[in-house]
């Protein structure tokens, strides 16, 4: 029993220093820089676009590594965002028990090719189109650039229950 325990007080300590070392100051500009689910949730996306860089990749959830729909460049995801929301019939979205969870990736992921901060999130998103509430739970990945900003953005779902609400499939638009 011992060794159990000695080796979950060194999980403990390993995770609060993973969380110490990705959370984001409490005030200043990288608070601000921060991924911002309250915007993407308004449907705000200029304001949710503000915390990516220019050369940002986002990829939804459809695929696999070489086949996924992808935007390139934070200009793409803002003008794609926009068309859905004036075109899907979006009225709202709402996330809930939001779970954030940092890591630093010291060592290359085979997928994506990327070292450095991450942030593994997963969340329920409540979607309502055109009166018709879909639930679903998602998990997304961003790994962030030195400035902070987001530079890939990975999404993971079941887009089952948007194809059936929306009647179409946004992906082949």
């Amino acid at each position: 029993m011992k060794s159990l325990d000695s080796f979950m007080k060194q999980t403990a300590l390993t995770l609060c220093v993973i969380a110490a070392a990705c959370a984001a100051p409490a005030e200043g500009p990288a608070a601000e820089e921060n991924p911002d689910y309250d915007a993407w949730t308004q449907l705000d996306f200029d304001a949710w676009a503000a915390t990516m860089s220019d050369d940002v990749e986002f990829y939804f959830p459809d695929g696999d590594a070489g086949t996924r729909t992808s935007l390139i460049g934070k200009a793409a995801v803002l003008d794609w965002w926009n068309n859905w929301k004036t075109t899907s019939g979006i009225q709202s979205m709402s996330y809930l028990n939001h779970v954030d969870i940092p890591v630093i990736a010291k060592v290359a992921n085979p997928y994506t090719g990327l070292t450095g901060p991450m942030v593994i999130s997963y969340f329920s998103n409540e979607l309502v189109y055109g009166g018709a509430t879909v639930n679903l739970r998602m998990n997304v990945v961003m790994y962030f650039d030195p400035a902070e900003r987001i530079n890939r953005f990975y999404t993971y779902y079941d887009r089952t229950g948007i194809l059936e609400a929306t009647g179409t499939n946004v992906l082949n638009e």
